[in-house]
C-alpha cells in the first residue's frame, strides 16, 4: 500500500512524536528538526504534505516555508504555532502555506486540515506536468 507521505518539523521531539503518533497509521510519516534536515527531507521524499512549526532556532518556519515551496511547489505546508497573530498568518499566506494552527492544537481539527491540504496536493499532482 502506498501511502501519502508527511513531513514533520519541529525542533521539539515530544511534538514530532505526539504528531508521528496520530498521522502513523495513515501516512508515511518523516521528521526533521531543523532547516538543514527539512530541506533535505522534501528533496528526498517529495512529502504531499509539511507540517512547519515557526518557531525554530537559527531560522524560522516562514525561511524553511519559502524555501520548500521553491523545491516543491505542489507540496501543501500547514504551519504550526505558539504565537498566532495575524502579521504572521499574513506572513505565512504570503508565502504558499495552506493553513496556520495554534498550539496546543485539537487533533481532530488538525487531521482535518492534512486531509484537506492532502486533497489539495493531489489535485495539483495530477495537474502538473510531467518532469522530464
Amino acid at each position: 500500500m502506498n501511502l501519502p507521505r508527511l513531513l514533520i518539523v519541529d525542533d521539539e521531539m515530544s511534538v514530532r512524536e505526539s504528531l508521528k503518533f496520530v498521522f502513523s497509521k495513515g501516512f508515511s510519516v518523516f521528521e526533521a528538526n531543523s532547516l538543514e534536515t527539512a530541506i533535505d527531507k522534501v528533496k528526498e521524499a517529495r512529502p504531499a504534505v509539511v507540517l512547519l512549526d515557526i518557531l525554530m532556532p537559527r531560522t524560522d518556519g516562514i525561511e524553511v516555508l519559502r524555501q520548500i515551496k521553491a523545491i516543491h511547489p505542489g507540496c501543501e505546508v500547514i504551519m504550526l504555532t505558539a504565537m498566532n497573530n495575524r502579521q504572521t498568518a499574513a506572513k505565512a499566506t504570503e508565502f504558499g502555506a495552506f493553513d496556520l494552527v495554534g498550539k496546543p492544537f485539537d487533533v481532530v481539527d488538525l487531521l482535518a486540515k492534512v486531509n484537506s491540504a492532502l486533497a489539495k496536493a493531489a489535485v495539483q499532482e495530477k495537474a502538473a506536468p510531467p518532469q522530464t
